[in-house]
């Protein structure tokens, strides 16, 4: 079945593919933590992001979405989703690889942040973000001990409790608590248009240890 896949970038939504990946993202992600088609639309012409699609037979089976500043030494797993009908077969653990190597680009052990719906607070879906969690771990991937991750979502009512997690292509590294800000700044203007200096970054950071560990 991996033969049969091939993936591309998609960089406008003049683009035919831009229809299926965004009813795959309607369809597989959190109504709260949602971004307008409009949106997502400007986000596939910008430099800083990489948006990776799966194709199978002439079709979008799944897509990734990294944010990738090219003047920061991290990158961030924005958003992974498959096609309901192809899941449980291999397809997301291939295309998360894929997509870390797309973004590093060979510019060696990058750290790649994943902002994972917290399996900690209790939910109706809170079976699915365990399994979400672990599926991430079986990668790699660690969690990142001692950050309560406060998604800034515009809107009404509270974001959803999160953890950031972290994925090293060449095996974990240390990371000093100033990279860790640094990062979280980053993320909070780039992606969020939010201000570096927002005061929820310093609440964050309050109960993170320096280095930085993982579980």
């Amino acid at each position: 079945m991996a033969m049969q896949d091939q993936y591309a970038l998609l960089t406008s939504s003049n683009d035919a593919s831009f229809e299926e990946f965004y009813s795959i993202y309607f369809s597989s992600m959190p109504a709260r933590e949602q971004k307008s088609r409009a949106l997502l639309a400007a986000m596939a012409a910008r430099a800083d992001y990489r948006i990776l699609l799966v194709i199978r037979k002439a079709a979008v089976i799944g897509f990734s979405v990294v944010f990738a500043p090219p003047e920061e030494s991290f990158r961030l797993l924005e958003y992974m989703a498959v096609h309901a009908e192809h899941r449980n077969a291999g397809v997301g653990g291939r295309l998360f690889l894929r997509s870390v190597q797309d973004a590093v680009n060979g510019r060696g052990n990058i750290p790649v942040l994943l902002e994972v719906d917290s399996d900690r607070e209790f939910s109706a879906d809170q079976a699915i973000r365990k399994r979400r969690r672990q599926f991430y771990k079986r990668l790699g991937c660690c969690r990142i001990e001692g950050l309560s991750y406060i998604l800034p979502l515009p809107g009404k009512g509270a974001p959803p409790q999160m953890d950031l997690m972290i994925y090293f292509p060449e095996g974990v590294s240390p990371v000093g608590k100033p990279y860790l800000e640094r990062w979280l700044k980053a993320i909070y203007q780039g992606v969020y248009n939010c201000s570096s200096d927002d005061p929820r970054i310093a609440q964050m950071m309050r109960t993170v240890t320096d280095p930085v560990t993982f579980a």
